[in-house]
């Protein structure tokens, strides 16, 4: 039954019966289907005209576009959806609805608009990204012409190398890692180069050098007659360019400095050693650009006594072996008394020397250690004829030793003058202690502008009880990684940090014994 009120906002039907059921039109046959011509009868069909397409055609677009529009139209205004109002709608379909925030924010006209505005960017943008990639062919960097060849070379007398395009504090601040930037930034290398290049099997002495000790470097040069690598430290000031003028002369005029030494600039301000730079990252510094195999570091207040270079070359054959292999040469090291004379009378062979020794003139030094009494042994290398180990080694030996350049750890770079730490690192990465046996160095007057104050001598102290600790964990377990740690390689180890290694790296690599 129907509700005889009838709402003012009902539609009336608008669809009738005759359109729904059409009435046959009294033209067609009795079955109401138009007859098939004759077969014999031709059928004209009418031509279309290219007038005629050509508006078809535009018509089609335009429905075409028709859509487009309403589909968009419908896509911002979804609101549109049924006839009854919506608080009307509610009654007739079983209740209100409760709406949801996110499909009245995706009904949102103005987030509807802002979607399509970035759909219809997106596909704009695409389109031109794909079109200029298609079109643009393959860049080449400007700096490299057509007949660069890509090269991986750190030589230095090689022109052109791959860190070229480095600025040069960055290259400096990554070679000297531990120093600070503005430190390292006015390292430069090759400040002085020396015109000989040197054999590639040749021993260099490695040194460091300021203002004030460059006669003893001058005289170290004239005694060595080899190739020398040297970080010479100035300060940064109108003094220290007085002082680089004048050295800079001294070198052009000294025709064995110039031929032999290589000097590598350090500037900065303060002090020296300065914890900007200290002088374990000089010796660093001197070592990387020293330009043969092997080398011997060497304060410039020693000269040698005998010939080393040429006792070198008659054993070469052995010696290289023993470098290679990561071992050390030890330079035994001799020096006065007292040290109150104006001049000192240096030996050049083992008898002579042995001859001061026993009139008490001269005296074997091992720095920590008593006259005659440290791990070099005195008493053995008087009576040696070839090489013999240093057998009582402890942490605190700091000898002059022939070394590989490559083979051996570098100095830590925390100590502000520490020798020893560059030693102990060697040693307890299994290199073994091969004493010379008639050769030696003489320790002369320091100059007291390059020894260390009171202050800084405990702090070094204090930095090195732990350097110990923690370089005894560092190589174990390296050594312990490569399968080395039951092997002769990591007897010294196992024997000097047996402590450490029980109480901190307990359980980290393996037993000690």
């Amino acid at each position: 039954m129907s509700n005889p009120r009838s709402t003012s906002h009902q539609r009336r039907a608008s669809i009738q019966l005759t359109n729904v059921y059409p009435e046959k039109s009294p033209h067609l046959g009795r079955l109401g289907s138009i007859s098939p011509p004759p077969p014999n009868e031709l059928v004209s069909v009418p031509l279309v005209s290219s007038k005629q397409r050509h508006g078809s055609m535009w018509l089609s677009i335009k429905l075409k576009c028709q859509q487009w529009i309403y589909r968009i139209d419908s896509f911002l205004d979804p609101a549109g959806g049924p006839l009854l109002p919506h608080d009307k709608h509610g009654v007739a379909f079983g209740g209100t609805q409760k709406k949801s925030k996110i499909m009245s924010l995706y009904r949102s006209k103005l987030v509807r608009f802002l979607l399509l505005v970035y759909c219809v960017f997106s596909v704009f943008l695409t389109i031109n990204h794909s079109w200029h990639w298609l079109r643009s062919g393959p860049v080449l960097d400007s700096r490299f012409g057509e007949n660069w060849v890509a090269q991986r070379t750190y030589n230095q007398d090689d022109t052109y190398s791959v860190v070229d395009g480095m600025s040069h504090g960055l290259k400096m601040a990554k070679l000297l890692s531990k120093s600070y930037y503005e430190a390292a930034e006015a390292v430069e290398p090759y400040w002085l180069k020396a015109s000989k290049v040197p054999f590639e099997e040749d021993v260099s002495i490695i040194t460091t050098v300021t203002p004030g000790t460059w006669t003893e470097l001058v005289r170290l040069v004239e005694h060595w007659q080899g190739p020398v690598s040297a970080t010479l430290q100035v300060k940064d000031d109108k003094d220290g360019l007085q002082e680089m003028s004048k050295i800079r002369a001294a070198y052009n005029e000294n025709p064995k400095l110039a031929t032999r030494l290589d000097i590598h600039l350090s500037r900065h301000g303060g002090r020296q050693p300065s914890v900007l730079l200290s002088r374990n990252a000089e010796r660093n510094l001197a070592r990387l650009f020293a330009r043969t195999e092997f080398i011997v570091e060497m304060p410039n207040s020693m000269v040698p006594g005998t010939n080393l270079r040429k006792t070198l070359e008659a054993n070469q054959a052995t010696f290289v072996k023993v470098l290679r292999e990561g071992d050390v040469l030890v330079v035994p090291t001799f020096g006065f008394p007292r040290y109150d004379k104006e001049s000192y009378t240096v030996p050049h062979h083992k008898a002579r020397l042995l001859e001061l020794v026993e009139e008490e003139e001269m005296i074997m030094i091992d720095k920590h250690w008593k006259t005659n009494q440290g791990p070099t042994n005195m008493t053995h290398w008087k009576d040696a004829d070839i090489l013999y180990l240093v057998e009582k080694y402890e942490f605190h030996y700091e000898p002059v030793v022939i070394e590989s350049k490559t083979v051996q750890p570098w100095c830590a770079e925390r100590f502000l003058d520490s020798r020893s730490a560059c030693r102990f690192s060697s040693y307890l990465t299994g290199a073994k202690f091969w004493v010379l046996p008639d050769d030696f160095v003489v320790q002369l007057p320091e100059n007291k502008d390059s020894v260390l104050t009171d202050f800084d001598n405990v702090i070094e102290s204090r930095l090195y009880a732990k350097f110990y600790w923690e370089k005894c964990v560092h190589y174990a377990r390296q050594l312990d990684a490569l399968g080395l740690w039951r092997g002769s390689r990591s007897q010294h180890i196992r024997t000097q940090c047996s402590r450490v290694i029980q109480n901190w790296g307990k359980g980290l690599i393996g037993k000690a014994e």
